[in-house]
């Protein structure tokens, strides 16, 4: 299926499962998917006319509020539901991928922030990538316990490689500063390295 550029959600968002399914083998789908600006979901790092589309799993959650919202009001909603409710709610939800990509003025300072939640209750690692609000709304809210949390400078814009002179770092390059700071974010946050495996992800020279 074509799908204009303007019409493409410009973000690659990735799934460790449960998220979506092939619709015509119904198989769990593992790895990166892109969404339309309509919110339906395709296969793939990149969106072409043969990405096959993604179909949401449904999760079967044990009497939630019907407006429940994991990226505002956190600790309102849930100070208002049953433990035993709300225990079965969390075990059930994921924080969902809303990261956004860097802005003109993030590129003019190399850097940027990127911020990632990973959900301590599954019985596998699930890691999302979510934007500055909906990161501190989890940091700052009742759930916070639940979730492992970690702010990493991501450089964008640069030499790709470190440039150095007599062994003195005189310039970090986009590949290396971005991969130490993959291994300090790893003290933090195991597994977060299998999750970001493009080193040069939105990176401008």
């Amino acid at each position: 299926m074509y799908i204009p550029p303007n019409k493409i959600d410009p973000r690659v968002y990735y799934t460790n499962g449960g998220e979506y399914y092939y619709a015509s083998n119904l198989t769990n789908y593992v790895g990166y998917y892109r969404k339309d600006v309509n919110g339906r979901a395709y296969a793939g790092k990149e969106l072409t006319v043969n990405s096959p589309q993604l179909t949401p799993s449904i999760i079967v959650r044990s009497s939630p509020p019907s407006n429940i919202n994991l990226g505002s009001n956190l600790s309102t909603v849930y100070l208002s539901i049953s433990r035993n409710t709300k225990q079965s709610l969390i075990e059930s939800s994921n924080p969902i991928p809303d990261s956004l990509p860097p802005t003109q003025q993030e590129y003019d300072q190399t850097f940027y922030v990127r911020y990632f939640l990973e959900y301590l209750l599954s019985s596998k690692p699930i890691i999302a990538e979510v934007n500055k609000g909906t990161y501190f709304n989890y940091v700052n809210s009742s759930l916070r316990k639940y979730f492992n949390n970690v702010e990493l400078l991501w450089k964008i814009s640069g030499p790709l490689y470190d440039i150095k002179e007599n062994d003195i770092l005189m310039k970090g390059g986009v590949i290396d500063s971005n991969l130490r700071s993959i291994n300090q974010a790893q003290k933090t946050m195991p597994g977060i390295r299998d999750y970001l495996t493009d080193l040069t992800l939105y990176y401008k020279k």
